[in-house]
């Protein structure tokens, strides 16, 4: 659940930019005769109603209604109790709470006129809510408007930029305050969590653990004004035998980002490096977008596609040890044509930290 601090604050997101964005996806639909967009989230995956809206999905699951002209509006089986909340914190006036999802969203493009009604991302919404649904339209036809919304949070604004580097920055320093040698595994996930909280994160998740007898992992994603990223770093108590492997396959892999990357290309050079520890490893570079489900939302034909200039992707590298924990090392990047800018950059390069 999230517990985090949730804010609508002109200074980092303007309400004007919202509708710009909702005004993005309504030309779409007017191009393509769409009557209205319904766009899925719940408590796992909600990245793309807070693109459009600022709202939060704290808990259940909810749908945003976007008509081809007219005011939004959040169709969510929570309580009318928390509608005042959500009206803060969000862009949103039309809030309107039931049982049954696909009957509210009958309700609400009933007034609309003809044509058919486009699901966000068809193939990602629960099977029995889709059946439902179409029993809802009866002869009204869907049409899967596949990643309209995503495409546009993939290429972020010079504000959503910002807001990127501030997530980053935060991500970061939680993990920093954490590289702890005194401090126990635990402690260390305490202290990064408390740092994350206290910056005003919505979501944050932590790894601490031992890894080995000579080294322990911090590993943070943290959601902030909406926005993923992911930093990881390993504490090095002693001269933990795959150390060395790890900081070579990191900076390897690390060199390649920029324009064109692909995560093939990153496990190539890595693998370079580690594929003789004899101990099982992967690579990955994730679009912030896919940060928030850990990427489990894409299919591994997609998650392997070229990053082009302009993305802002999470790397992460792990190394499974034998007693089944992990060295896990990862950082949040803006690539550029040529190289890329390291957001997490309040942490030291290297992948592996030696104590002090």
């Amino acid at each position: 659940m999230k517990r985090g601090l949730v804010v609508l604050d002109d200074e980092d997101t303007t309400r004007a930019a919202l509708e710009r964005r909702v005004g993005v996806l309504q030309r779409s639909l007017e191009e393509r005769g769409v009557v209205a967009a319904l766009v899925y989230g719940d408590v796992y995956r909600s990245g793309d109603i807070t693109y459009l809206s600022n709202l939060c999905i704290y808990w259940n699951e909810g749908i945003l209604a976007v008509p081809a002209r007219g005011e939004a509006a959040l169709l969510t089986k929570l309580s009318r109790r928390v509608h005042p909340w959500m009206r803060s914190t969000s862009s949103l006036e039309d809030l309107r709470s039931g049982t049954n999802l696909p009957a509210l969203a009958r309700d609400f493009v009933d007034g609309l006129g003809n044509g058919p009604v486009g699901l966000v991302e068809e193939a990602w919404w629960p099977a029995s809510l889709l059946a439902g649904l179409r029993d809802a339209l009866g002869a009204r036809h869907t049409l899967d408007l596949g990643e309209v919304v995503r495409r546009e949070r993939e290429a972020p604004s010079q504000p959503e930029l910002r807001l990127l580097r501030s997530a980053s920055t935060l991500t970061a320093r939680s993990v920093g305050e954490a590289l702890d040698v005194n401090l126990t595994a635990d402690e260390r996930a305490g202290r990064a969590e408390l740092t994350a909280r206290l910056g005003g994160v919505e979501d944050v998740a932590v790894y601490s653990r031992d890894a080995g007898p000579d080294a322990g992992t911090v590993e943070v994603v943290a959601e902030y004004r909406g926005y993923w990223t992911a930093a990881a770093r390993v504490l090095s108590k002693g001269a933990p035998p795959w150390g060395g492997a790890m900081v070579a396959g990191y900076r390897a892999a690390a060199s390649l980002l920029r324009d064109g990357v692909t995560p093939y290309s990153l496990r190539s050079a890595a693998g370079a490096h580690l594929s003789g520890l004899a101990m099982p490893w992967q690579i990955r570079l994730l679009q912030h977008v896919d940060v928030e489900s850990g990427g489990s939302y894409r299919a591994p034909t997609a998650l392997d596609k070229p990053f082009r200039a302009g993305a802002v992707a999470s790397m992460r590298l792990s190394i499974e040890l034998p007693d089944g924990a992990r060295a896990v090392a990862a950082d949040t990047y803006h690539l550029g044509a040529s190289n890329a800018d390291r957001l997490t950059n309040a942490l030291p390069d290297e992948a592996v930290v030696s104590a002090a």
